[in-house]
């Protein structure tokens, strides 16, 4: 993943593009372990958790059940040596992404851990399909190389100790990594190599990762469904389950957002808009609002809300407008109902830049321009753009205003 230097994220007090700082990773800023030629590697603070999960599981229910009747205090030590064993064939797994990255000339920002697994960063897309499947790869080949490597010291060693059995359940949990990261559903390794292979068959790598991300959330959604029924049931696997389901559903969900900026690098945030808006004003009462755009006959997503200064304060939908009981909706004030702070660019800005903001943001944006707004952009606007850039055909939207934004 990577991420502009220049996206802008509204201020509620002067309404005015105020830059964003870049995050260290999609899930907040890690602790530093180091750096491999350069690269930084960061752990998230749940991998200390995970930890902890994992040496408590091993220590009171996985070796205890294959190698009765040692110390309280063994079971502790070995535990804990293999957990924190098990995280370090999850940073070889990403390590080997990062390797292969760099054998093609792709440039590697950062590897993080974090308690789901790892994420290896990159700058750029894979030159061609084969490269793509083969940075794609080298992980899970790492993952069931480790495994069985762990699997045959433990089957030569023709012993019973508790270090074997911790032997024989890293092999295990590393086959299992390999293996799971093999389902064709991105945004894991599989889905990757799903995208190269449908890549290289339509020659159209949007297309290819736009499939690949539908897999990912067929199967993240199945997980999910999957864990709360076992939650149900009385089983607490099923936590996991379901929040590594929405863990891939996330994925997929940012992955999309991904091939979006592909289509849309080239164009600004004003070819992309819709200009424009009709523009509300937050001291009116929700009915008062529905009057008017009965009267407006506009067919807008959103409106931008401003206040008394004129600076933007928020931004409305529909559903949030129905959302207020028909009988309060006169003395209940659009300002009690907004959404804020809103996400106010620059129309200059490039939309890749702009992308990954809209994603953690709930989708939609206000464009700025001398301390007024100007234009909307919201998910159908990014599906239009797209849908225009894949043909070829220029970004204008259809439905300005001649008269350009306007409140009444």
């Amino acid at each position: 993943m990577t991420s502009g230097p220049s996206r802008f994220e509204g201020s509620p007090a002067t309404g005015q593009p105020t830059p964003i700082r870049r995050r260290d990773t999609p899930f907040g800023p890690g602790l530093p372990m180091g750096r491999w030629a350069g690269v930084p590697i960061r752990a998230h603070p749940s991998v200390l958790l995970m930890l902890a999960f994992f040496a408590y599981f091993l220590a009171t229910s996985a070796l205890p059940a294959v190698r009765s009747g040692q110390s309280t205090a063994a079971y502790w030590w070995v535990g804990s040596i293999t957990a924190a064993a098990f995280w370090l064939t999850l940073l070889a797994h990403e390590l080997a992404h990062a390797v292969t990255a760099r054998h093609f000339g792709m440039r590697v920002e950062r590897i993080t851990l974090w308690a789901l697994g790892g994420l290896t960063e990159l700058h750029g897309e894979p030159p061609s399909p084969r490269a793509d499947a083969l940075i794609a790869g080298s992980g899970p080949a790492v993952s069931l190389v480790i495994g069985g490597a762990c699997g045959a010291v433990a089957w030569w060693s023709g012993t019973s100790s508790l270090a074997v059995a911790a032997v024989a359940w890293l092999a295990g949990a590393s086959v299992f990594l390999g293996v799971f990261n093999l389902l064709p559903a991105a945004p894991l390794d599989g889905g990757r190599l799903l995208r190269a292979w449908l890549w290289w068959r339509s020659h159209d790598r949007a297309k290819a990762a736009v499939r690949a991300t539908s897999a990912g959330r067929v199967l993240g959604t199945a997980l999910v469904v999957l864990g709360f029924l076992e939650l149900l049931a009385g089983g607490w696997g099923g936590l996991w389950l379901a929040l590594i389901g929405w863990f891939i559903v996330s994925g997929a969900a940012g992955e999309r957002y991904a091939v979006s900026a592909e289509k849309l690098r080239t164009l600004t945030v004003r070819e992309v808009m819709s200009p424009a808006p009709f523009v509300v004003a937050d001291w009116w009462a929700v009915q008062h609002l529905l009057d008017q755009l009965r009267l407006e006959d506009t067919h807008q997503a959103a409106y931008p809300v401003i206040d008394f200064s004129g600076a933007v304060h928020g931004v409305l939908t529909l559903q949030d407008l129905l959302r207020v009981p028909p009988d309060r909706r006169e003395g209940t004030r659009l300002r009690d109902i907004i959404r804020r702070p809103v996400l106010l660019v620059s129309p200059d800005v490039s939309m890749a830049d702009l992308l990954l903001s809209l994603h953690l943001r709930g989708g939609m944006a206000v464009v700025g321009e001398n301390g007024r707004p100007v234009g909307l952009v919201t998910p159908d606007d990014l599906s239009r753009a797209a849908a225009l850039a894949e043909l070829g055909w220029p970004a204008k939207h259809p439905g300005s205003r001649p008269d350009g934004p306007h409140t009444v």
